[in-house]
C-alpha cells in the first residue's frame, strides 16, 4: 500500500477506537507486513502522524496512541476539523470568497509577487452548532485557479492535498493576544470587545511553496498543551 492510504488506515483505527488511546502502536515490522510494504513507508507514515498528533514517540523509542481532541494543542497543529470530529458534525459558513489583488503585506507573507491575484476567504467553522473559530484566508490564485466557494465550505486541507496532489508540509505560526472587532464579536458570537487568541499561519507544501497566509481566531482566550521531554 502507498503511504497515504496507510496514514489514512491508522487514523481511521484512532479515530473508531480500534487502536485505543495511550496504546503502544504495533511494531514497524508488524505493520510492514500487515500493509506489504517496507519499513521505509511505516517509517514515514509514523513521523507523518506523530507531526499532526495521533501519535506521540517517548524519549525510550516507544511510539503510542494520543488522544488529538484531549488537549486544546491541536490549535497548534496542522490538522483538519474532520481530523479530530465526526464531519457530519462540522458546519463551515462563509462569508466572503473573492478575487483579489493583493496588498504588499500578503504578498510578502506568500513569497508572491505584488500585485499578484489571490484567493480572500473569510469563513466561520462550527462544531456541534457551537462556534468553533474564525478564518481569514489568502491563497494564490496560481497555486489553486479553481478554488471555489464549495471546496470552502469544507476541509481545504483536504482539496488541497486531495485536488491537487499537493502535500502540506508544516507551517510557521505566531499566537497573539487580539481585541476582536465589532464584526468579529458577531461573526463569533462573544460579547464586543472581547480578547482572544489569535494564531497567524503560513504554510508551506512539500516543494517548498507556500499554500496559505491565514489567520485564525479562537473563541479562547488561553490553551492547555501537551509538550513532552
Amino acid at each position: 500500500m502507498k503511504s497515504d492510504e496507510i496514514t489514512n488506515d491508522l487514523i481511521r483505527q484512532i479515530l473508531s477506537g480500534e487502536l485505543a488511546i495511550s496504546s503502544n502502536l504495533p511494531s514497524e515490522n508488524q505493520l510492514a507486513i500487515k500493509y506489504k510494504c517496507n519499513r521505509h513507508t511505516i517509517r514515514k507514515v509514523i513521523n507523518h502522524l506523530i507531526e499532526r498528533n495521533y501519535l506521540i514517540k517517548t524519549c525510550d523509542r516507544v511510539t503510542y496512541i494520543n488522544n488529538p481532541a484531549f488537549y486544546d494543542n491541536n490549535r497548534l497543529f496542522i490538522s483538519s476539523l474532520s481530523d479530530l470530529y465526526d464531519p457530519n458534525s462540522i458546519l463551515t459558513s462563509v462569508h466572503t470568497f473573492e478575487l483579489i489583488t493583493s496588498s504588499d503585506r500578503v504578498c510578502s507573507k506568500l513569497n508572491i509577487d505584488n500585485n499578484s491575484k489571490v484567493w480572500h476567504i473569510i469563513r466561520v467553522r462550527y462544531v456541534n452548532s457551537t462556534v468553533d473559530h474564525l478564518e481569514e484566508i489568502y491563497m494564490p490564485y496560481s497555486l489553486f485557479p479553481t478554488l471555489t466557494i464549495e471546496d470552502c465550505k469544507s476541509s481545504l486541507i483536504a482539496f488541497i492535498e486531495n485536488q491537487y496532489d499537493f502535500k502540506i508540509n508544516y507551517g510557521i505560526r505566531e499566537i497573539t493576544s487580539v481585541k476582536l472587532k465589532d464584526f468579529e464579536c458577531n461573526l463569533l458570537s462573544l460579547p464586543l470587545e472581547s480578547t482572544v487568541m489569535r494564531i497567524e499561519n503560513i504554510g508551506y507544501l512539500t516543494n517548498g511553496r507556500i499554500y496559505e497566509y491565514s489567520l485564525s481566531t479562537c473563541t479562547e482566550n488561553k490553551f492547555s498543551y501537551y509538550c513532552r521531554r
